[in-house]
């Protein structure tokens, strides 16, 4: 099939399920396209723990890996065009899961491996990795649980790797903003931005 591209591979996902794996083409103009093939995970454990906000917008991550038809060499021009473009995409996503307030705080390059995302052998060696530069991007925002307001982080990384891009990113509440209710105080218990943070890093770094 001509269209037929592979997912990204993302190290293992504890306590996370997939709820999407959808290829589409994002762009097209002329005899250029883009064909990206994205998978989404939700962290289910966390849902489990606090009943009331089992149909909010949790925790969330997502990977895709992008790839320019005719075949074209990732450059500088083009990877400051696919974060450009990626980032408008994550906002959508990320206002289109319940998130409000959607800002931009910060921007940074990260040394990241990729490729060996999959399974590992007892040796703790999976496929080939190489190593490549990602363009981070931070947002803040907002976001309700069951009546619960909450302040949080989301994270959105541009890779250029072997003639494609991988983007990866994802988002979590970071903290609660106020409230007195039950459904607050176990919010409080659950919600650990740092793990929550380490973990979506863990996947950005190891993304192939």
């Amino acid at each position: 099939m001509a269209d037929a591209l592979a997912p990204p591979t993302l190290p293992p996902l504890d306590g996370w399920v997939r709820v999407s794996d959808a290829t589409d083409r994002p762009f097209e103009l002329g005899p250029v396209s883009v064909v990206a093939r994205t998978v989404v995970y939700e962290d289910a454990a966390i849902r489990e723990r606090v009943p009331a906000t089992a149909d909010g917008p949790w925790r969330f991550l997502f990977a895709t890996r992008l790839e320019i038809r005719p075949h074209t060499p990732p450059s500088k021009a083009l990877t400051k065009l696919v974060v450009k473009r990626a980032s408008a995409g994550f906002e959508s996503r990320l206002e289109a899961r319940g998130f409000s307030d959607v800002r931009r705080v910060e921007s940074r390059t990260l040394r990241v491996r990729v490729g060996g995302g999959g399974d590992r052998t007892d040796d703790g060696r999976g496929d080939a990795e190489s190593e490549a530069e990602a363009d981070v991007v931070r947002y803040a925002a907002t976001v309700e649980l069951a009546g619960v307001e909450l302040a949080a982080d989301a994270y959105l990384a541009v890779t250029p790797v072997d003639g494609e891009f991988l983007l990866t990113g994802g988002a979590y509440p970071r903290e609660v903003r106020g409230g007195d209710t039950e459904t607050a105080a176990s919010l409080r218990e659950v919600i650990e931005p740092e793990r929550f943070r380490e973990e979506l890093f863990r996947v950005i770094r190891r993304v192939g």
